[in-house]
């Protein structure tokens, strides 16, 4: 985390769009890491997308990256 440089000038930090993966375990241990360094540095944090909307830029295919599944599941 560069809570230091935050620090030295003054300025709030947020760690923005992370994430993007699917809902296998990998993904959701790289998503907790992100979200305890954050809590632990008093970090604000935004994750990449809130739900699927189709893009076309992703590599996860038709799968969702987002916190909500197709069926509308956390």
């Amino acid at each position: 985390m560069r809570d230091r440089d935050a620090q030295r000038y003054g300025v709030p930090l947020i760690i923005s769009e992370f994430g993007a993966c699917t809902s296998s375990q990998n993904c959701m241990n790289e998503i907790n890491s992100v979200v305890d360094a954050c809590d632990e540095y008093l970090s604000s944090w935004a994750y990449w997308q809130f739900k699927t909307y189709m893009d076309i830029t992703t590599s996860a295919g038709d799968t969702s990256e987002g916190f909500y599944e197709k069926n509308g599941t956390l």
